[in-house]
This record gives C-alpha cells, structure tokens and sequence, in this order.
C-alpha cells in the first residue's frame, strides 16, 4: 500500500443495525481499534457511537478478503454478529456518546480470510501534543449519507479543519468541534490529523517517520432551526439548517473507556 492513509481505509467499516424483526434500521461507520494486553497480545474493538451501536441486537459489518497479504479488491464478505444485547459497552458518562465492542474472537476465527488494519494505540492523541491547535487540517472517513465505492467496498475520506481549540473541552465536554460537513452515515467516523506536517514548519522533521494522530470520532453535526411564516395564515415553520460544524468525540475518552474494560475475557 503506497501511504498510511490507504492503510486507514482497511480499519474503518460500514455497520449496518437491524431490528428485531430483521429489518435494516440505519447505517452508521465504525473503525478497529487494537489495544496490547500482554507481550505479542491484542484485544481488538469496534469503536463507534452509542447512538450507533446501543440498543441493537444483530449488525453486519462488510470486510474485503484477503490474497496474498494484500486486498483482494472487489471481493466481499459480510458478517454478521447476533446477540449483541448486553456485550456493546457504553461510555458511562451519558453526554459521551462513544460505544465498543469487544470482537476479538472474530479475528480468531477467520485470520487468513479477512483483509483489515487497526489503529494502534499509541495513535491515540492525548491532546498534550505541542504541535496540536485550532486552524489545522484533519481527515474522517467513514460512509456519508451511505456513499462509498461500493463495488470495491472503500468507504470516503473527507477533510475538515479544526474549529474549536481541540486541547479545550468544547463547553465542558470532552469534545472538539470540526468545520465540516457531517452527514448521516458518518457517525462513528474516525477523525486523523497529520502532525508531521505541523513538525516540518517548526523544523522538528525526524526523516522517515509520519505522525498520524487519532482525534477522536465524529459524532454528530450542529443545526439551527429556522423560522418560516405563511403570512396570510400566520402557520410558522420550522425548517433545520446544517451549520458545517461536526462535534468530535476525543481519543481521550476512546482510551479511558477501553481501559476500564477486562483484558481476561
């Protein structure tokens, strides 16, 4: 693969959720996330958001087979995973909608069927980084109002820039806000930034190493209800505006969850 970021497009996934009758509710985006739990040991989880993943007893999730170590583009298979009730774990805080399931199992099963990358955990920011502040460039990807390249199964990468000072909890949670459009399908969309660029401008470059950074996931987007008056009845309507703001969940709180899960199960 030519970059990281090709990389990341094998870590991010399509889930779609169904209702107990079978009938496909809605479509959301979650990534894998790889935590060590011992010397040459993982868990590996789903992450995306509780207003994605909670509540649901059966999601599919769509992978491209593996051949030869690489892609074999264009070759699907779509798993599902029943009996979720109980197993999808929720940040406890309920104003941080951040949920994972924990699928190791799942790469146990099928090692050698399956094409897939992980975000490591040292990608996780820690929002402690001198390079990091407003104004910069960052990238999502994810499957926005359900558009991907569906043939090949490559989901979207979009970019946006950092709205909101990110070492700052955005009023008070642990929250950043992003100038960028945000659709349905995106929630659950993990958000990179690039800091190598960032170290090139202050002359810090170490040659031959990228400073890819996980920001958090995308959330939600921001509105603004609008008023319209048929002046001959005097009926108001309302009408919802898309402001171009997306509310991101931060790494931060990715890390504290997963680190408050059990590693011996």
């Amino acid at each position: 693969m030519k970059n990281i970021y090709e990389q990341l497009l094998y870590t991010t996934l399509r889930i779609e959720c169904f209702n107990t009758d079978g009938s496909l509710d809605s479509i959301g985006t979650g990534f894998l996330l790889q935590r060590p739990v011992g010397k040459d040991e993982y868990k590996m989880y789903l992450v995306s958001n509780k207003h994605v993943l909670d509540g649901y007893n059966k999601i599919v999730i769509t992978f491209t087979r593996i051949k030869n170590g690489m892609p074999d583009i264009g070759n699907k298979v779509s798993i599902p995973i029943t009996e979720l009730l109980g197993k999808i774990v929720c940040h406890p805080n309920p104003r941080v909608d951040i949920a994972v399931l924990e699928c190791t199992g799942l790469f146990i099963l099928m090692p050698e069927q399956l094409f897939f990358k992980a975000v490591s955990y040292d990608m996780l920011a820690t929002f402690e980084e001198p390079e990091l502040s407003v104004a910069q460039n960052v990238n999502f990807i994810g499957y926005p109002d359900n558009r991907f390249d569906e043939v090949n199964n490559i989901p979207l990468i979009r970019t946006g820039i950092i709205s909101s000072h990110p070492c700052l909890d955005y009023n008070g949670d642990p929250v950043f806000i992003i100038d960028a459009q945000v659709f349905p399908g995106s929630s659950g969309s993990p958000v990179y930034i690039d800091l190598t660029y960032e170290n090139i401008k202050n002359g810090e470059i170490i040659l031959g190493t990228r400073n890819i950074k996980l920001l958090g996931v995308v959330s939600s987007t921001m509105i603004r209800n609008n008023q319209l008056q048929a002046l001959q009845t005097s009926t108001i309507y309302t009408t919802q505006e898309v402001l171009g703001l997306g509310i991101v969940f931060k790494s931060t709180a990715i890390k504290e969850l997963i680190d408050n899960m059990p590693i011996d199960n």
